[in-house]
């Protein structure tokens, strides 16, 4: 199973110290009672969703190290400070009151997530997002914003489709309107519209929809585009991302998969799939066989020397955990243990499986190896 390393198994987030300040900084804003720190809870600290129904408010931002495929700092900052944020500039003032509070390196910040609760009253929550999305892009241009549209699970399918279209368009008229108050240094007007990269996902705790979110972050982390219009137009380098869905493209097509995931198991999302359309039914049976694989992580762990001082250890081959499960009469699950972190989960049919049993694990050895080599590139 796949706790046979025992590390596998290990928190994906500490609140300790550790060389945090060195990884790319991720900041998590917004209103209240928005489910900020849930989410932080349930994705990077395996809390169950109904334990954090009723979490104390954060009162100062909290620093959560992320030991993910990425090495990864998110800030949880409370949603008093943002009501107190401001981005307005009195005239012959050089700072605006209340931006002060978020108290936050923007030059050091990759990557802002704002949570907008679905079932609460948005329109405040929508200005003090394109106040924010104004003030780091004017700090940092090279930011990604993403928009967590939080608690839709006890929305209807409509209605929740309706409230992200109507959050898109206020966000972007906002943005627009902003625009007519600022120039860049040619005095030309600055369209926010145009310039800033946000992305919008509708997401809850109590299903998958927040994973498969972080997923998209960590993805879009993974290929550096903090700022495309500033990379070199010849000699283009292949990002980490484009590696990675190469990988599984071809690993697929050797091995007949019908998906193939690479999932950061402890935190239960993915760092790269196949470049095949995403399935989101087929998704959650895979996250919900990742969830139950680790439930086994505490059960195992590597012998140590100092257990076994009269045990030649040596001749014990580092064996990776690995599982299969048959969903339907043609179609098979299959888990390899890629590293202490990533797992590699693929779906096929059952008779590929049973033929080639072997050959696959043969080539997914050489797909191991050649994430290693990946891996060590960060």
């Amino acid at each position: 199973m796949v706790g046979a390393e025992g590390s596998v198994g290990a928190p994906a987030a500490s609140t300790t110290p550790s060389d945090g300040a060195r990884a790319p900084i991720v900041v998590l804003l917004g209103a209240r009672r928005a489910g900020k720190s849930s989410i932080c809870k349930v994705v990077y600290e395996s809390y169950q969703p109904n334990d954090t129904l009723f979490l104390a408010p954060t009162m100062r931002t909290q620093k959560l190290d992320i030991h993910t495929f990425q090495p990864l700092q998110l800030w949880d900052v409370p949603g008093s400070a943002l009501m107190s944020f401001s981005n307005t500039v009195p005239r012959g003032t050089e700072q605006a009151p209340g931006r002060a509070h978020l108290d936050i390196p923007w030059p050091n910040v990759c990557t802002v997530i704002f949570v907008i609760d679905a079932q609460d009253d948005y329109f405040e929550a929508v200005t003090k997002l394109n106040q924010v999305v104004v003030h780091a892009h004017e700090n940092n241009k090279a930011i990604q914003f993403h928009v967590f549209i939080n608690k839709v699970d006890g929305l209807s399918e409509d209605y929740k489709y309706d409230t992200q279209r109507d959050i898109e368009q206020r966000v972007m008229e906002g943005l627009i309107d902003s625009s007519n108050e600022l120039q860049d240094t040619r005095g030309e007007p600055i369209e926010l519209d145009q310039q800033v990269n946000i992305k919008f996902y509708l997401t809850s705790i109590f299903d998958s929809s927040v994973f498969v979110a972080f997923s998209r972050i960590q993805q879009q982390l993974l290929q550096g585009l903090y700022d495309p219009s500033v990379a070199p137009q010849q000699g283009r380098m292949v990002s980490l991302t484009e590696a990675l869905e190469t990988a599984c493209d071809l690993l697929c097509s050797t091995c007949q998969f019908e998906k193939a995931y690479v999932f950061d198991v402890p935190s239960r999302t993915f760092v790269a799939c196949d470049t095949s359309p995403f399935d989101l039914a087929l998704f959650d049976v895979m996250f919900q066989y990742i969830r139950f694989l680790s439930q086994f992580t505490g059960l195992y762990q590597m012998a140590s020397e100092s257990q076994h001082n009269d045990v030649d250890l040596s001749k014990y081959a580092r064996t990776w955990s690995t599982s299969v499960v048959q969903l339907t009469s043609d179609t098979t699950v299959l888990f390899w243990q890629l590293d202490c972190h990533l797992g590699l989960l693929t779906v096929t049919q059952a008779q590929v499986q049973a033929n080639n049993a072997s050959i696959l694990d043969y080539n997914v050895d050489l797909f191991r190896r050649a994430m290693a080599h990946l891996v060590a590139l960060l």
